[in-house]
């Protein structure tokens, strides 16, 4: 892989301001951990309300978070660093952009330094079957991210494909991780004919996720019934986001994830690891979280009600407060 080259403008000073919700702590609080020190409730209470509009925090991502990109070989490495304090890395989920993160980093803005980005394919001529990059590719995206910022150490919050990541980053560079927050993580997966069928048909497409028929049908199925109810227009921010995904840079995911297989080596890994679970994670997602439980010796499982697979989004007052005590317990700062 080539030499990366990295661009950081200088950024505007941070505008800060508190943002609390609405319905005060008890609806931040109705978490469950299993074999932690973190404090239980039962789980009863109602979703997180919205404390501001998602458009007004989207906008002030844009402008205060610190944009840069970083060029790697056939592709490039696009992203945003928003916050001070320590490093808070953000890696996505599989249908999923970065930006989705930005109501969780606000909140986490004054305690963290948050780093998110998305990764595109730069040519045609990288999207062959033989240059399909393995998650260890990935991993290193994120270590050139993390030496570009000065990080000798990090915490990974990873979703889904950002955990099986985050997971390879643990076994190859173990030295470089504080904690791991892995939100409906996975050790392998393989796919199956139909998906390895459209994987292939994608690997080659112009188009994005708004080309596909049926998307948003599709995605209002599947996620909107997890959207809090005070703002159904928060579920807009998933549909549009996620609309401008290339459907190339989706199957070069797809079959990363297809040759990704850590199993055996689970029992290896050392760090610090909260296994985030919520309803509407499918079966698929709950037997590699059962795999991960049973495996990894150093890790512990917190259950969301009410979340759906894009927590961060739907109710990140419970996700930041869960990030912000996984990170301040082992520091006695509970």
């Amino acid at each position: 892989m080539s030499d990366s080259r990295f661009t950081l403008p200088e950024s505007a000073d941070h505008a800060r301001s508190s943002l609390n919700c609405e319905d005060g702590e008890e609806c931040c609080q109705n978490t469950s951990v299993v074999g932690s020190d973190i404090p239980k409730t039962d789980g009863a209470g109602e979703p997180c309300p919205t404390p501001l509009m998602w458009q007004e925090i989207r906008e002030r991502f844009s402008q205060d978070g610190d944009f840069w990109e970083l060029e790697r070989g056939p592709h490039r490495i696009v992203g945003r660093t928003w916050g001070q304090g320590r490093p808070l890395y953000f890696l996505n989920n599989f249908v999923a952009t970065s930006e989705l993160f930005a109501l969780t980093v606000w909140l986490l803005r004054d305690q963290f330094q948050c780093v998110v980005y998305d990764t595109f394919a730069m040519t045609d001529s990288a999207m062959t079957k033989k240059s399909i990059p393995a998650i260890s590719e990935f991993t290193e995206d994120l270590i050139a991210v993390a030496d570009a910022h000065g990080d000798d150490k990090f915490t990974i919050y990873g979703a889904a494909f950002g955990a099986a990541i985050a997971l390879q980053t643990a076994l190859s560079h173990p030295q470089r991780l504080e904690r791991m927050v892995l939100q409906h993580g996975f050790a392998a997966r393989r796919l199956s004919f139909f998906e390895r069928t459209l994987a292939s048909m994608c690997l080659y497409s112009h188009e994005t996720l708004n080309s596909l028929p049926q998307r948003r049908r599709f995605q209002a199925v599947n996620h909107q019934p997890w959207f809090p109810p005070y703002d159904h227009s928060r579920f807009e921010f998933l549909v549009e986001s996620t609309g401008h995904l290339s459907l190339r840079d989706l199957a070069r995911r797809s079959w990363a994830v297809n040759s990704f297989d850590v199993v055996a080596r689970l029992g290896d890994i050392g760090t610090p690891t909260v296994l985030l679970r919520t309803e509407g994670e499918g079966k698929v997602a709950a037997e590699s979280q059962e795999v991960l439980e049973a495996r990894l010796k150093h890790s512990r499982t917190e259950w969301m009600h009410s979340a759906g697979q894009h927590p961060y989004l739907t109710h990140p007052h419970r996700v930041a407060k869960l990030i912000q005590a996984f990170c301040d317990s082992d520091s006695g700062q509970e």
